[in-house]
């Protein structure tokens, strides 16, 4: 019976204490901060293919590029993501796409005069950065990056991938990269105005059929090619003098601040150029970003 009564008398107690502390106010702690740093890999821009026919059956075989690959790197919109990989789909059965066409008629088919190249200009990117070429011939390694956003360079040789050594070096320089998104022009805009930059020009190219689906038949002038009438040679002539595109060399240790094309700004720097271990060898860029915008 003693026994009966301590155990009540117990139960009793832990029912008063758990009862007075449902109003007990709760230990805060100040959120804690963490510099959100990403590692994003880039490969070569490559859209290249054969196509062979079958002799026994005569349909077409198409053979890849060993490295071929036709997206790009796209930045994210938010803290939630790391970015895009998204593909260039003009490039689906084509190995280039027009930069400025014209359609004509010859016996009741629409065909295309146009210009073509082999990578899209900067502001029909579907993504920030193409990887155009990677050179590993050099002490150095570089690689040539078309972009489609704006972008200053603001430092030179910053060689870490230290997450947190790349987070203390933004930090330290939140002056100079605020400085920096101030001073930009319309310059800025896929890199004209900076080290590196290289202006490529179209006018000096064949031109070239295309039949609906963007097929190039080939060249204007070429045996069983449709001949565009002189009136649309004329105007794609004229037309082409307005398009260019800008390519930017880069290396390891370049820092930038980059406004993304979805207008978020970035600060990141080329941490790697290399070719991959295993056949057929990719090249390969690597970039650490810094989202500055929540």
């Amino acid at each position: 019976m003693k026994k009966l009564f301590i155990n009540t008398a117990l139960f009793a107690l832990i029912v008063i204490l758990v009862s007075s502390c449902s109003d007990c106010p709760l230990t805060e702690h100040d959120a804690i901060y963490l510099c959100q740093t990403r590692i994003v890999t880039m490969e070569r821009f490559n859209p290249n293919f054969t196509v062979a026919i079958d002799p026994n059956s005569g349909e077409e075989i198409v053979t890849l590029d060993p490295d071929y690959n036709i997206s790009m790197y796209e930045f994210p919109f938010n803290y939630a993501s790391s970015g895009n990989f998204p593909n260039d789909n003009r490039f689906k059965g084509n190995t280039q796409v027009p930069i400025i066409s014209l359609p004509f008629a010859v016996n009741n088919t629409i065909y295309y005069a146009a210009y073509a190249d082999t990578y899209p200009i900067n502001s029909e990117l579907s993504g920030d950065i193409l990887v155009r070429d990677v050179d590993l011939s050099g002490a150095l390694p570089t690689a040539t990056l078309r972009i489609k956003g704006s972008i200053a360079q603001i430092d030179q040789n910053f060689l870490s991938e230290n997450a947190q050594v790349f987070c203390d070096y933004v930090d330290a320089q939140r002056a100079n990269i605020e400085q920096s998104f101030r001073n930009y022009t319309v310059g800025n805009l896929y890199g004209a105005n900076q080290p590196g930059a290289t202006l490529n020009r179209y006018d000096t190219r064949p031109i070239v059929v295309t039949d609906q689906s963007g097929r190039i038949i080939g060249a204007v002038g070429a045996p069983n090619v449709p001949t565009p009438p002189q009136d649309i040679i004329n105007s794609l002539t004229a037309d082409i003098r307005s398009k260019s595109s800008i390519d930017l060399r880069v290396t390891l240790g370049n820092v930038y601040t980059y406004i993304a094309k979805n207008g978020k700004r970035f600060v990141f720097f080329v941490s790697e150029i290399r070719a991959a271990s295993l056949p057929p060898n990719r090249n390969r860029v690597s970039i650490m970003l810094y989202p500055l915008d929540k």
